[in-house]
């Protein structure tokens, strides 16, 4: 091929290969800012791109825009200095080479999967500014296919021991949706743009898998303002991870460790069935900002090593009930399989869980984590009944001292009853149709635990079951002010 050509509106039904040769660039002086190879409009169905040749050339760059392409194979590729981008085009295949220098893609569809293997940099972007309805009709029409058709069909990039990744979407910070015209452009097929609704950027059904070999210098992945069906994470990482501003429905975690360490930042789901697994991993250098754990359907921590891991801004459920939604099991997709000491993995990630909120200064999360730690803890077969049934007391009268609302209705419930029991079996109650309303106020002196047994009467009119009623309400009430003081001071206690 010749540098600087153009090739448009072909259609290559056979395989189709292109040979980059050092003997194309004899005499040819280097044009800056000029794409070297460009195919607009063309349709493939079986393409390579084949280079065995060191080409002593600055920069060779080959650009596929508006395309089809039914089926990619890049891996024969010897100089350093070419560069590949796809913009605007439907594809699947496979690029596995460490000499390419970039690999871009911008406002493509995938067909099926895109398996990126061993490159230096790759680059996935969405770009509303750059969606041109015109051209992407044509290209429908070309491939007989529609935008929910083609868009909703799983679209799958599997990257592996790549040096820098990174995948963001620059979205339409207008409040226009649909069509609008361009200001600046005099190609009538380019001044017509169109703006993504939120329903159909959600309908992309993109899923990102990442892995990390230690013996590959990664240097970043940086994924921002995303919308994934799903995201991947797995291997060790030499580089840094960033996760920011992103709607990711399931959100997997597999034998993963950062050496640089991995940030994750205002994540949230954009499913109602979504998941979050974090399986066999070292979180030692992993910080959780702002993530949105209760949005998740469904969570496991499973073998995990905390470390150093911060937890800071995250949003977690508010009762014992939608806690259940955390787990403990092997495998996300198989809740129902739990191991014999599954209760106690749970109490010691929930510990763990805990204790990392309060190093992040984050105490009323991490009283939510004491309180669901103690309740998983009943659930232990090995924990005597005695320890049980401390616990459930605990539970029920102040929510393991997060609650002070129990305690005090209790303690207000239980005196009023042991009050009218006692009255009663003075007979100062239902003995007369008069009512003797200086007994409410005697009522605040019953509810003193330090009050003298004959506060209401002479000791000489009390008898046995007067003084066992008073004896039992002093108990009660002094165990729901010792509970109410407990919970009242669940953020001065350590």
């Amino acid at each position: 091929m010749n540098p600087y050509t153009l090739i448009e509106n072909r259609d290559y039904p056979n395989s189709y290969k292109i040979i980059i040769s050092k003997s194309d660039f004899v005499n040819v002086p280097y044009q800056e800012g000029k794409i070297t190879f460009s195919f607009i409009n063309c349709r493939f169905n079986l393409i390579e791109i084949e280079n065995n040749q060191s080409i002593d050339f600055k920069d060779i760059s080959i650009q596929f825009v508006n395309c089809y392409i039914g089926d990619l194979n890049i891996e024969n590729i010897v100089s350093t200095n070419i560069s590949i981008f796809f913009g605007s085009s439907i594809l699947q295949g496979k690029i596995k080479n460490s000499n390419i220098r970039n690999i871009s893609l911008n406002n493509c569809i995938l067909n099926d999967s895109l398996f990126l293997i061993e490159l230096n940099s790759v680059n996935i972007s969405l770009t509303e500014e750059n969606i041109f309805p015109i051209h992407w009709k044509k290209l429908f029409e070309k491939v007989k296919t529609n935008f929910s058709e083609i868009s909703s069909k799983k679209q799958s990039y599997y990257v592996y021991d790549t040096k820098k990744i990174t995948h963001n979407i620059n979205e339409n910070e207008s409040n226009n949706l649909g069509i609008y015209r361009r200001k600046y452009s005099h190609d009538i097929e380019n001044k017509i743009g169109y703006f993504l609704s939120e329903e159909e950027k959600d309908s992309f059904n993109i899923n990102l898998s990442i892995s990390y070999s230690p013996n590959i210098d990664h240097t970043q992945t940086k994924i921002i303002n995303a919308r994934l069906d799903s995201l991947s994470l797995k291997g060790f990482a030499n580089g840094d991870q960033i996760v920011e501003n992103s709607r990711i429905n399931d959100l997997y975690i597999h034998d993963f460790s950062s050496q640089n360490g991995a940030e994750f930042y205002n994540i949230k789901p954009n499913s109602v069935n979504s998941k979050l697994e974090i399986h066999k991993s070292n979180l030692d250098k992993v910080w959780f900002d702002n993530v949105s754990f209760k949005d998740y359907s469904l969570i496991t921590f499973y073998r995990n090593k905390f470390g150093q891991t911060k937890i800071t801004s995250c949003e977690f459920p508010d009762n014992y009930k939608d806690f259940e939604k955390f787990k403990t099991v092997e495998n996300i997709h198989y809740p129902e399989k739990i191991t014999s000491n599954y209760f106690k993995n749970r109490y010691e990630v929930f510990l763990q869980l805990k204790q990392r909120l309060e190093n992040s200064g984050n105490f009323y999360e991490s009283q939510k984590f004491q309180s669901i730690s103690n309740d998983a803890l009943k659930s232990i077969e090995t924990i005597s009944k005695w320890d049980k049934f401390i616990l459930k007391v605990n539970s029920i009268s102040n929510n393991h001292g997060l609650s002070i609302k129990r305690p005090l209705g209790f303690m207000i419930l239980f005196s009023i009853v042991f009050y009218l029991i006692y009255l009663l079996s003075l007979g100062r109650i239902f003995n007369s149709n008069e009512i003797d309303y200086n007994l409410i106020g005697y009522y605040f002196s019953f509810l003193d635990i330090t009050h003298r047994t004959d506060f209401l009467v002479s000791k000489d009119e009390l008898n046995g079951f007067s003084v066992a009623f008073d004896y039992l309400n002093k108990i009660f009430v002094g165990f729901f002010i010792y509970q109410f003081i407990a919970a009242f001071r669940k953020y001065g206690r350590k």
